[in-house]
């Protein structure tokens, strides 16, 4: 922890008065996403990069140049190979392949979401992939794209494609978010270029005067303004976003996606969508970290056709009884079960059980139920062969969401025990 605090200083003083671009992609990615692109109002989890090594990083700009001052990157090739000043026409560059022979597959493949966007085969691809939970009822965060293909192979089939697309609930299927404002048409090397869409791109295949400074930092031949993203979303659910960018048909001439430090967030729309659900949550007080824990989910592989896919195991839950009651819920068996199966494969894994209680009754007396009820947890996956030192738990009494809500349905909720795998 201190060296990599360290090294946020470092790079961040680095670049204090400096005019070039400047790039790294040495750290993880769940790094960059937690620590560079997220800002306010969003809670992350489950962080995965496919592409090559190299093709993921984090930027440092002069804002009055490109227009944000840093952020995250996203390239067909490497992350190094974006800083100007632009010396080729076509230059391309190449990340390391990953040791894992699963990830050189789907490689190889290409992305099934941005073949369907440019009706050919992607190469070259990175994809970036994260579940993460709003507070509010819209999401948003800003971007440029870039490319190497402007402006010869513009018309062309070399057409490199990005995308953004957002699944979750009120969302049927995935909704692409790289589209032109106001519109549909996917962003793409022939949607927006010195062309088409002109108000939206900049030219940087050539010195002038104008664009002497962006010249000089970016080696892309071309690049987007800062465009932005914003979706309807309802508060405190689930969301998946897969950002994702490929070369089209060759694996010539790198292109990129910048994504602005801090900008992805969600906040108060008036006129959104979902509005009156989020008047409501903040009505009930609602806490995103109580309900994050309820939408842990527990992935696993299985093999299909001799090719390894990842499917849910099962969503780590709640377990919730019966009024002034410890025993262990009917209802609730089955899924201890397959929580205790799951321990079982996974001797990595340890579980952590905190238990709650209604506001009915006095603090002393509800202390011991919470406790018993995450005793009576503990006894049950012991029984199905889990260590007992795997094990920990504690009662936290009467659970403080919802204070001033008393109905029975509230009440319910907090007569619970949440699991955690850790």
């Amino acid at each position: 922890m201190k060296y990599t605090c360290l090294f946020i200083l470092y790079f961040m003083s680095s670049a204090i008065g400096f005019s070039q671009l400047k790039l790294e992609n040495d750290q993880t990615p769940e790094f960059y996403v937690k620590n560079i692109l997220l800002g306010d109002g969003v809670k992350v989890r489950r962080i995965t990069h496919i592409g090559m090594i190299g093709g993921l990083g984090q930027f440092e700009a002069d804002s009055a140049v490109l227009g944000v001052k840093s952020g995250l990157i996203l390239t067909t090739g490497n992350t190094d190979s974006v800083k100007g000043p632009n010396s080729s026409d076509g230059y391309t560059s190449y990340g390391y392949m990953p040791a894992s022979k699963k990830i050189q597959k789907l490689l190889k493949k290409g992305d099934k979401e941005l073949n369907f966007l440019c009706k050919r085969k992607t190469v070259d691809i990175s994809v970036l992939e994260f579940d993460f939970m709003p507070v509010k009822n819209k999401v948003e965060f800003n971007y440029i794209f870039g490319s190497e293909e402007y402006p010869e192979f513009v018309g062309k089939e070399f057409n490199d494609v990005f995308g953004f697309f957002l699944s979750g609930p009120g969302i049927k299927g995935k909704v692409n978010l790289a589209t032109l404002p106001g519109k549909k048409t996917p962003i793409t090397i022939n949607t927006v270029n010195q062309k088409k869409n002109k108000k939206y791109f900049r030219k940087n295949h050539v010195q002038t005067k104008k664009n002497k400074a962006l010249f000089q930092q970016v080696e892309f031949d071309g690049l987007t303004t800062v465009l932005k993203v914003q979706h309807d979303v309802i508060p405190f659910k689930l969301y998946h976003i897969k950002i994702a960018i490929g070369d089209v048909t060759d694996s010539h001439y790198d292109s990129g996606v910048f994504l602005q430090a801090g900008s992805f967030i969600s906040f108060k729309d008036e006129n959104g969508q979902y509005y009156n659900e989020l008047v409501k949550a903040e009505e009930l007080h609602w806490n995103i970290d109580s309900i994050w824990k309820q939408y842990t989910i527990v992935y696993d592989t299985i093999k299909v056709d001799n090719d390894t896919v990842e499917v849910i195991d099962f969503e780590v839950s709640n377990v919730f009884f019966d009024f002034n009651s410890s025993s262990v819920p009917d209802s609730m068996t089955n899924y201890l079960g397959l929580l205790a199966d799951h321990l079982s494969k996974n001797k990595e894994l340890k579980v952590s059980l905190y238990g709650y209680t209604d506001n009915v009754g006095s603090k002393k007396f509800n202390l011991s139920l919470s406790e018993k009820r995450a005793v009576a947890i503990k006894d049950f996956l012991i029984l199905k062969g889990v260590a007992a030192e795997r094990i920990t738990y504690k009662g936290l009494g009467i659970a403080e969401e919802n204070a001033n809500d008393n109905s029975e349905e509230a009440r319910a909720k907090k007569r619970r025990v949440e699991i955690v795998l850790e």
